[in-house]
C-alpha cells in the first residue's frame, strides 16, 4: 500500500519542488500552504506522514502539529524548516510534536532516503509481534505516571519548584536525580532536587525519570537472577562515555534532545524482565529461564526491537529509538542518524569493559572507520578516562 505524506509549506515554490520531485515515486504526496488547509486534507485522507514547516502566518507549524498530534496520533511528524530558533526546535522535539527536524535547503535524494527509512523503521517496530509483548507489560504503562505528569508540567513552563515537587514524590526517582547531579562528571555538590533540575536540565530530568521508572516497575524481576544496580550502572556509563567521546574524540557538541542515547539504549533488556514476571505462566518451564538471552529465545523477540518500539511508543526522538533499536548493528543501511548510534555502539562495549564484564564480540571495527576515528585514540582516551572515574579507595565509581 503507497503511504500518504504530505507537505505544509507557505511559500508556494517549495511546495511545486516537492510536487516535481515526488511525482514518480513510490507515495502519494499532498500539499498544503497553510496550517487550516492541513488540516483539511487530515480531515479527507488518510495521511501516514506529516512534514511542515515551521514560520506560517495564522497557525505556524508548532500549533499545527499540536493539532495533528491529538487529532490524529498515529500520522508521524516531521519539522522541515530553515529559519526557526534552535530551542524552539528542541522544545518542539522534547514534547513528541515531531520525531526529527529536518534542514532547509534540503537534497532531494536524501530527503526521499530519509523518508524511506522512517516508514521502514515503523513498520519494524510496529511489528504485531512487538505489540503483542508491549500490551502485556502491564507494569510500565501504569509506573509511568510520573512521567506523564512531568511532561504536562514541563509543557506548559510550569515552575521548576512545581516540577521538583512531582520528582520528590517518589524518593527513587528524586536519588537517581541527586545521584547523577552530584556525580564527579558534573561536579555539583547539593542535596537540592530543585538545583538539580535547573543544573541538568529539563531535557536530562525528564529521560532520568523515564529510565528510573522502567527500572523500578522491573525490580522483582532482577532481584531474582539478575544484578539491576549492574544494568543501572551500565546504563550511567554508556551514556556518560557518549557523551564524552562526543566531546573529545568526535569533536561535536552532541544535541541536548539526544543526550540520553547512551541512558536508553539497552531498555528493552529492563522491558523483557518486567514482561517476564508479568506473564510468567505463559513461558514453558519458566524455572528453566535464568538469563535474559533465554527469555528472548522464549518469545522471539529481541531486547534491541522491544527497547526500540517501547522508546517509539513514548514518543522518544528517533536518534534514540534508533540507538536503542541498532546499537549491536551500528551500520545497518535502514539507520538514519548512523553517527549517534556507533558512537553508542562503541560506549556500549567500552562501559561493559570498565565494569569487568568485557564484549568485545560486539565491537565492529568499522564503526571507528565511518566516524573518522582511530580505535587506538578511544582507548588512549578511554583509559585517561577511567583514571577520573577511580573514586574511593581504588573502585570505580559510576555516575552519569
Amino acid at each position: 500500500m503507497k503511504k500518504n505524506i504530505l507537505f505544509v509549506d507557505d511559500e508556494k515554490q517549495i511546495l511545486r519542488a516537492v510536487k516535481r520531485f515526488f511525482i514518480q515515486k513510490d507515495f502519494d504526496v499532498f500539499l498544503a500552504d497553510s496550517g487550516e488547509e492541513a488540516l483539511k486534507i487530515l480531515e479527507n485522507e488518510d495521511i501516514h506522514l506529516i512534514i511542515s514547516d515551521v514560520r506560517m502566518p495564522k497557525m505556524d507549524g508548532f500549533e499545527l502539529l499540536k493539532r495533528v498530534k491529538e487529532k490524529y496520533p498515529a500520522t508521524l511528524r516531521l519539522i522541515l524548516s530553515g529559519y526557526v530558533e534552535e530551542n524552539l526546535v528542541l522544545k518542539a522535539i522534547q514534547n513528541g510534536l515531531a520525531k526529527m527536524y529536518l534542514t532547509k535547503p534540503w537534497d532531494n535524494e536524501k530527503l526521499l532516503e530519509t523518508i524511506e527509512r522512517i516508514f521502514e523503521l515503523e513498520d519494524i517496530l510496529n511489528h504485531k509481534d512487538l505489540l503483542a509483548v508491549l500490551n502485556k507489560m502491564e507494569g510500565l504503562p501504569t509506573i509511568l505516571k510520573i512521567y506523564n505528569k512531568l511532561q504536562s508540567y514541563i509543557k506548559n513552563d510550569r515552575d521548576i519548584k512545581e516540577i521538583a515537587e512531582i520528582i520528590e514524590m517518589d524518593q527513587s526517582i528524586a536519588a537517581r536525580v541527586l545521584h547523577v547531579a552530584n556525580s564527579a562528571f558534573y561536579g555539583v555538590q547539593t542535596g537540592s532536587v530543585q538545583k538539580a533540575i535547573v543544573y541538568l536540565g529539563l531535557a536530562n530530568i525528564k529521560n532520568i525519570v523515564f529510565t528510573t521508572s522502567i527500572f523500578e516497575a522491573s525490580q522483582s524481576a532482577i532481584k531474582s537472577t539478575i544484578n539491576k544496580e549492574m544494568y543501572w550502572q551500565h546504563a550511567n556509563l554508556t551514556n556518560k562515555i557518549t557523551n564524552f567521546l562526543y566531546e573529545k574524540v568526535i569533536c561535536k557538541k552532541l544535541p541536548h534532545t539526544y543526550g540520553a542515547a547512551g541512558l536508553l539504549h539497552d531498555i528493552g533488556k529492563i522491558a523483557l524482565l518486567n514482561y517476564f514476571v508479568n506473564c510468567k505462566k505463559v513461558f514453558p518451564n519458566s524455572d528453566s529461564i535464568k538469563s535474559l538471552e533465554d527469555i528472548e529465545n522464549a518469545i522471539n523477540v529481541p531486547h534491541e526491537k522491544l527497547g526500540g518500539c517501547l522508546l517509539n511508543w513514548w514518543e522518544i526522538p528517533y536518534p534514540i529509538v534508533e540507538s536503542a533499536l541498532y546499537h549491536h548493528n551500528p551500520l545497518d543501511d535502514k539507520i538514519i542518524n548512523k553517527e549517534i548510534v556507533c558512537v553508542v555502539h562503541i560506549a556500549n562495549y567500552y562501559s561493559w569493559e570498565l565494569l569487568g564484564y568485557p564484549r568485545t564480540k560486539n565491537l565492529d571495527s568499522n564503526v571507528f572507520e565511518f566516524l573518522g576515528v582511530e580505535k587506538k585514540l578511544c582507548d588512549e582516551s578511554i583509559n585517561n578516562y577511567r583514571k577520573d572515574l577511580i573514586r574511593e579507595g581504588g573502585k570505580l565509581h559510576i555516575a552519569l
